[in-house]
């Protein structure tokens, strides 16, 4: 008799101490990072090699137009991580006392292509001035108002002199990846986004690929900001997205690295 209650009294004890120690644990670790549309498939392919290494820590991410991004991080400082298209909301958020790393300038860059649907007749462009045509009623871009390939586009047609008789004709796409959903669906006949959105669809064709000396620098920001997750945790996670296997990663996507560009 005595010993049976010994045995049920020891078991007991180890199944408390088990559950004490799961507690302790608690659930696991993640990170949160904000990423610009234009990013989500490097991304995954980052979070990839993180997942290999680092399984016990999930990268969760948040995609969109990098202003919606820096509006979010602004008001709820949700985020671990940020990576913008541009370096106009990464100052809106450094403004705001959420970063607390910044990573090197000139991270990465883009180029800006001219798309139409893959069904179109259109055959490759000598020339911006094409996008004047009136076959062209309706131009997909990423909000010019507020996102930056929106913007970048807007400066881009601005110095080609072309912005004030095609601005009635844009469309604008709360990110790029909508404005060029806009064209795959052939809701507008032609778009302007980046050359790493346009490789990953089968559904546009690029009839116009602006020159880089022609078009506005197109420079990404990343930086750790003040979130939930431990500072050396999200820097560590800062440090992974700026390693050399990240780097191929974004390079195989199409984007330009590092200082050479």
């Amino acid at each position: 008799m005595l010993e049976r209650f010994l045995r049920a009294a020891v078991a007991l004890c180890l199944s408390l101490f088990a559950l004490a120690c799961s507690s302790e644990k608690g659930p696991p670790a993640s990170v949160q990072v904000f990423a610009a549309a234009s990013l989500r498939d490097a991304c995954g392919d980052v979070a990839e090699l993180w997942r290999e290494r680092r399984p016990e820590v999930e990268l969760v991410f948040n995609f969109g137009s990098s202003a919606t991004l820096a509006q979010q991080i602004e008001a709820t400082r949700a985020a671990d991580l940020f990576l913008s298209a541009d370096t106009a909301q990464m100052e809106l958020v450094r403004k705001s006392g959420a970063i607390a790393l910044e990573g090197p300038a000139r991270w990465l860059s883009n180029q800006l292509v001219v798309v139409v649907p893959a069904s179109s007749s259109e055959v490759e462009w000598s020339a911006p001035s094409e996008l004047l045509h009136a076959r062209f009623p309706r131009l997909a871009l990423a909000n010019p108002a507020s996102v930056p390939a929106g913007k970048y586009a807007k400066a881009w047609l601005e110095a080609q002199g072309s912005w004030s008789a095609l601005e009635s004709r844009v469309v604008p796409g709360v990110d790029v990846r909508a404005a060029l959903a806009a064209v795959e669906n052939a809701a507008c006949e032609v778009g302007i986004v980046y050359s790493t959105d346009a490789a990953i669809s089968q559904r546009v064709r690029v009839v116009y690929r602006v020159p880089l000396e022609q078009g506005p620098r197109i420079e990404y920001a990343i930086a750790a900001t003040s979130g939930k997750a431990p500072a050396p945790l999200a820097r560590e996670v800062l440090e992974h997205f700026l390693s050399a296997p990240a780097r191929v990663c974004f390079a195989r996507r199409g984007f330009l690295v590092g200082e050479g560009h």
